[in-house]
């Protein structure tokens, strides 16, 4: 698992984990606050060869991604759902968002990072968002019924 920490002056406050829900066990991980599945949502990286065995930390798959209509419409509007889950809980608790598609490596990777900046640039830093990709290190699966 890789974690990437967007640091703050003040407490992590938002941990947003990516997952595949191919996995055995991911839904295990999806315990509270945000779900948002993308395996019908957005294109899937892993039909290309060119991507199919990179990640969405990769510049490629992460534009990929991003490009797919509705894209940046759907994480501006996760963000804004996030941000408003903080504002509803008692200072210092964590507020949580899992986001799944298939295999953990492309979609869910590249909207979890994107999500995490647009949530730590919207609280001026104030705050700090930390991503957990459970699922990134994983073999890629081989294809399903649903994207």
């Amino acid at each position: 698992m890789q974690t990437t920490y967007l640091d703050g002056i003040g407490p992590v406050t938002a941990v947003i984990s990516s997952i595949g829900v191919r996995h055995d066990g991911a839904h295990e991980l999806v315990t509270d606050g945000l779900y948002l599945d993308l395996r019908r949502a957005l294109r899937n990286p892993a039909e290309d060869p060119a991507m199919r065995y990179r990640t969405g930390l990769d510049a490629d798959v992460y534009a990929h991604v991003l490009a797919t209509p509705g894209a940046r419409e759907l994480i501006a509007r996760t963000a804004v759902q996030l941000r408003a889950l903080a504002d509803e809980v008692p200072r210092g608790r964590l507020v949580r968002l899992t986001v799944a598609c298939q295999g953990g490596r492309h979609r869910s990777v590249a909207v979890a990072e994107a999500v995490a900046r647009r949530v730590w640039e919207a609280w001026g830093g104030e705050y700090g968002v930390e991503v957990e990709h459970h699922h990134i290190d994983r073999p890629v699966l081989p294809a399903s019924s649903v994207g």
